[in-house]
């Protein structure tokens, strides 16, 4: 197995970190688009995807599937929030309500949002350790040990698409509401209750999640490898801690009791 060293320090989180400024300078060029954070999250996963399957000395029909899925769910999300959010010209408060502050102080603003962007990229690297995983797995491989590893990783894998196609109809969903009531026919004070988010939340996160266990899942093959799961725990983790409570917050303020309301009758993350 090529060297987490070696490949994943050496060569995939330099690359995330360097993908990350450079998203800085797009943003600076777009007029501090702060949306611009969310295109390169999806984006710097691929930047690791790319090292890790360039290093990866497992079967060139294994690399072709893996880095396939890893191009759809990133460039699925990349385009949702370019075409959505950058272009639609979206200004994220959740965002905007962290740095107004530091609007007084260009110079600090700016080194603020620099911050948030390799924060981010450290954060990518360890989100997308499942990559580095399922690059060095070769799925012919056998073991006496390990006899239902090979089954599980191919149900893993079949999962993945599905769950990247359900997290874009839960944006689609989204979006399809918030584009009736800017144009009046649903009130500012409704809350999107129908399809996937009438049972959940939060359903774009809960298949986000799914598609990322997934490939914690897919990516073991020894003992050593089950800390591809690191990725998608981290991720679970920053959602149900940071993510999730800084939207409901905002959503709270906005919304008042309907928010409420809908919490009490909602779940979290399951969509059942």
């Amino acid at each position: 197995m090529i060297d987490f060293v070696e490949v994943a320090l050496s060569w995939g989180l330099p690359a995330i970190l360097i993908d990350q400024v450079l998203f800085f300078i797009v943003y600076k060029i777009a007029g501090d688009q702060i949306c611009i954070v969310d295109v390169a999250y999806p984006t710097s996963h691929l930047v690791a995807g790319i090292i890790y399957c360039i290093f990866s000395e497992i079967p060139l029909p294994s690399k072709i599937i893996n880095i396939i899925l890893v191009v759809l769910w990133s460039m699925r999300l990349a385009g949702f929030v370019f075409i959505y959010r950058v272009i639609g010209g979206y200004r994220d408060e959740r965002f905007e309500n962290i740095f107004n502050e530091f609007n007084s102080d260009r110079l600090k603003k700016n080194l603020m949002v620099l911050v948030q962007f390799l924060f981010q990229g450290v954060f990518i690297f360890v989100t997308s350790i499942p990559l580095y995983f399922l690059f060095q797995n070769n799925l012919t491989w056998k073991s006496e040990n390990f006899q239902g590893l090979q089954i599980m990783n191919y149900i893993a894998l079949s999962i993945i698409p599905f769950s990247i196609c359900l997290e874009a109809i839960a944006d689609i969903q989204l979006e399809k509401f918030k584009k009736l009531q800017q144009q009046g026919l649903i009130p500012k004070t409704e809350i999107m209750d129908t399809g996937f988010w009438k049972k959940s939340r939060h359903p774009n996160l809960f298949f986000d999640l799914i598609t990322w266990g997934c490939f914690g899942l897919s990516a073991i093959y020894d003992g050593l490898s089950v800390c591809a799961l690191i990725g998608p725990i981290v991720l679970f983790c920053a959602m149900e801690f940071v993510t999730i409570p800084i939207t409901e917050a905002h959503m709270k303020k906005k919304r008042g009791e309907a928010f409420d309301q809908y919490v009490q009758r909602t779940n979290k993350f399951l969509i059942f």
